[in-house]
């Protein structure tokens, strides 16, 4: 559900207010109304910038923090000058990463360039050429060398690589130009460049030893550092939001308090130097968000977050949709041993990780894969096995055409499971409406749904079982009626007649139509389902028939390599396929049919991080 929040006012001297918004951020309650965009602070958008490039920093060097490291709480430096010395500090070791990663790989190209010219002394060069035997270094494609400058030009071939010649000339006093490309004589010998690449390459290796040092040591400090930063932005943004009155004497701010608090925290405000009130919401105040829902629904909550929060003048639907989620992801994966496999992992890690929200998502695939073992044993399906309550006989086979869960009682499952979402979905848009706009604006939304059930259990009775009295019928069919009378003629309060009805006719067509494909959406769940479960079958036969006269102890080898890697991949596309359409049937028939708008802010108090 979504909590209740009052929207208050505080006036301040300009004295006191930079004491006051300390103060308020102690009591870490309310949070600051934004009148003005935080574009319109030079401070607050370096702040965004900084921030954005810490963070981006922190997930980097998070991936290379050691294994045996233990993961500590941020600590926060004692002063901004702490942690911006800090952030210099590895900057300044990952430039020289940068740096001397260019060295070595400009060394590398160097001493790869010389490597065909062998050993050489670079002082006996020097003296060659003094005594009038200049030795001069030439590279050519090797069809292009021409045999008789050996004669003319004293040409020695060094080496031959990649189809060409490296060769000298040794004291050439020729004037006729060798066409060939002279490369100038080297001034460093070959070892004396190994030996720079080694140094380059030692340096690289002490860099990274400091840089790995310092996540291990100082990655919280980093972590707390952007803490501190993120205070300096609240901080920052609160006196933005501050109006000036009465040239300036008197900052004006407003802000929003959780309703259940209010008198707790009026008793604090009372001690601080402002005057304050209660002031009456207005329709165009973006009235931040705090869901408060039990410990079952707040672990779906993410899923909320992932698409929008809910508006205030909306219900909150994250308890509404978190049993069908959980429901749809069962059958989607429809194997109950596949679901004990998520229950078993999730219980592992849940007992490993320390962060609350992880443990949050553990419990949400606690949740998940239990109902999927449920749902799973209901199904007779155990890896890919058909249990024996569901079988024809053999565990290898299909389940029996007269279980309760065949695939013909499973797909109507599917397809009652989305009218029932549907209608569900319709009967919340109307409760949203009557609380936005009163019921008489709602009449016409609880009379589709009445319309839609009526109709929908005037034919299907009869086809279900027979013996059912006609009169029973009958009444649907005039429920129907009365309700459609109901939407006909009184689906937009204080129109005219024949508003309503044209009115009536359009509505009509986008529900008939909307309807039809939102419930065929739902056939999915047994598609989904079938193909998980059909799969597994097919990789277990596929294991046991490829065994099948293999010696004994090969056999083995093929039918485990088969189920691990046929169960492993099917168990991957069983996960993808059992979140993503559950989501989609939330995100879209459902959130669609209960008329879903969105566009909420989270409430973020004005604390101390």
């Amino acid at each position: 559900m979504i909590e209740k929040i009052d929207k208050y006012l505080f006036l301040v001297y300009h004295q006191d207010y930079d004491s006051f918004l300390l103060k308020l951020r102690d009591l870490g309650v309310v949070h600051i109304k934004e009148n003005k965009p935080t574009s319109e602070s030079e401070q607050i958008k370096e702040i965004v910038v900084s921030r954005r490039h810490l963070s981006d920093l922190i997930r980097t060097l998070s991936r290379k923090r050691s294994e045996e490291q233990p993961i500590g709480a941020p600590r926060k430096p004692a002063s901004a000058e702490e942690g911006e010395a800090l952030l210099q500090q590895i900057e300044t070791l990952l430039e020289d990463r940068r740096q001397i990663a260019s060295q070595i790989e400009s060394q590398q190209r160097e001493n790869d360039y010389w490597e065909p010219w062998g050993k050489y002394d670079v002082q006996q060069l020097e003296r060659l050429q003094q005594a009038g035997y200049p030795i001069r270094f030439y590279i050519i494609p090797t069809a292009q060398y021409q045999e008789h400058w050996e004669e003319e030009h004293n040409a020695i071939i060094i080496d031959t690589r990649r189809s060409h010649h490296y060769f000298i000339t040794v004291g050439d006093k020729s004037t006729e130009r060798i066409e060939a490309e002279q490369i100038k004589a080297p001034t460093h010998t070959a070892s004396e460049l190994a030996e720079r690449l080694a140094s380059f390459e030692q340096r690289a290796e002490q860099i990274e030893t400091e840089i790995q040092k310092f996540i291990d040591q100082h990655l919280e400090d980093l972590q707390g550092y952007d803490l501190l930063l993120q205070d300096k932005y609240q901080m920052s943004n609160a006196f933005l939001q501050a109006t000036g009155e009465a040239d300036d004497k008197v900052m004006l701010l407003e802000g929003w308090i959780p309703s259940k608090i209010v008198p707790e925290v009026r008793q604090e405000l009372d001690q601080l130097p402002c005057y304050y009130a209660e002031q009456e919401i207005l329709d165009e105040d973006k009235i931040p968000i705090k869901l408060q829902n039990n410990r079952f629904s707040r672990l779906f909550e993410p899923i909320t977050r992932m698409y929008s929060l809910p508006n205030y003048s909306e219900l909150d639907s994250t308890p509404l949709f978190a049993p069908f989620f959980m429901l749809f992801f069962s059958l989607c994966f429809g194997d109950a041993g596949y679901g004990l496999v998520i229950f078993l992992l999730a219980t592992l890690f849940k007992r490993k990780v320390k962060g609350q929200s992880t443990k949050d998502i553990c419990s949400l695939a606690q949740w998940l894969g239990g109902t999927t073992v449920v749902v799973g044993s209901l199904l007779g399906t155990v890896f890919g096995m058909v249990m024996p309550w569901a079988n024809d006989g053999s565990v290898l086979g299909s389940v029996r055409n007269d279980y309760f869960l065949n695939q013909d009682n499973l797909m109507l499952l599917s397809v009652v499971l989305g009218i029932i979402q549907i209608l569900f979905a319709k009967t919340v848009a109307a409760v949203k409406i009557q609380k936005q706009r009163g019921l008489k604006y709602a009449l016409s939304s609880y009379a589709w749904v009445i319309v839609i059930f009526a109709l929908i259990m005037a034919v299907a009775l009869p086809m279900a079982a027979t013996g059912i009295p006609s009169y029973v019928t009958t009444i649907f069919y005039g429920l129907a009626i009365a309700a459609g009378l109901v939407v006909v003629f009184y689906n937009s309060p204080g129109k005219n007649i024949f508003l309503n009805i044209g009115s009536s006719l359009w509505a009509s067509y986008n529900t008939a139509s909307g309807l039809l494909g939102d419930t065929l959406s739902y056939i999915r769940l047994f598609a989904i389902g079938l193909t998980s479960g059909v799969l597994g079958g097919v990789f277990n036969n596929l294991a046991v028939s490829m065994s099948e006269g293999l010696p004994i102890g090969l056999n083995w080898l093929v039918m485990v390599f088969i189920l691990l890697f046929g169960h492993g991949l099917n168990f991957g596309l069983a996960i993808i396929s059992s979140l993503v359409h559950p989501l989609r049937l939330t995100f879209v028939e459902y959130y669609k049919n209960s008329e879903f708008e969105g566009g909420g802010k989270p409430y973020t108090p004005f604390k101390v991080n």
